[in-house]
């Protein structure tokens, strides 16, 4: 077994480029803000993000993707 930190429930405010997700979160709340916040400073190694179903968050997360600053996990169901 091993330890593992998240956070689960969290809202982005704003896309990078400035489109509206969640009207009440901050707009420093983007994508990239948060992962880096989450790796960072507070060494969170799971993110659920909320709002990651809307087209410009996915558009976000692809460009993360793309650029290599982020990578897919392996399928680890069997490893657990």
């Amino acid at each position: 077994m091993y330890e593992v930190f998240a956070d689960l429930h969290i809202h982005i405010g704003r896309t990078k480029n400035n489109k509206p997700i969640k009207i009440t979160a901050a707009r420093s709340l983007n994508f990239e803000n948060i992962a880096k916040e989450c790796v960072e400073r507070k060494g969170i190694n799971i993110a659920g993000i909320i709002d990651c179903a809307s087209p410009y968050v996915i558009e976000d997360i692809e460009e993360f993707l793309r650029n290599g600053e982020a990578r897919e996990l392996a399928n680890r169901r069997n490893n657990i």
